[in-house]
Formats: structure tokens, C-alpha cells, sequence
């Protein structure tokens, strides 16, 4: 039996939405600056998918040379 390897390459643009909350305005403001990377529980939204490239390439057993 012959196996191929298949690589895909993806580049997504996505939207996070996250609630902050505080005691004031300005607190909840400043927890959300402050933020460095998306919570877990954080709303994720793919908005665009791009496939950059693709590779395969024959593994294990014997080589044909055929692709």
C-alpha cells in the first residue's frame, strides 16, 4: 500500500469578542487594554481563510518515483 503525506498551509483572519467588566468605566477599560491575548472564553469568529500552499509527498515503503 502506498501513503502520502499531505501539508496544508492556512492563514486565518479572525475576530475575538470578550466582555470585561469593573467596578467603573474606566476600570473595565483599562482590563481590556491591558489584555494581551484573547481568554479562553473568548467568542472566536473565523472572518476570512486563505490557503497558502499545499505539499505532498510519498512516506514509507517503496519510492515509484510517482507523485
Amino acid at each position: 500500500m502506498k501513503k502520502v503525506r499531505k501539508i496544508s498551509n492556512y492563514q486565518f483572519e479572525t475576530e475575538f469578542v470578550e466582555i470585561f467588566d469593573g467596578a467603573t468605566i474606566e476600570e473595565a477599560t483599562q482590563k481590556a487594554h491591558e489584555s494581551k491575548k484573547p481568554s479562553e472564553s473568548a467568542e472566536v469568529n473565523v472572518t476570512d481563510t486563505r490557503l497558502n500552499k499545499v505539499n505532498i509527498k510519498t512516506i514509507g515503503g517503496e519510492n515509484d518515483g510517482s507523485k
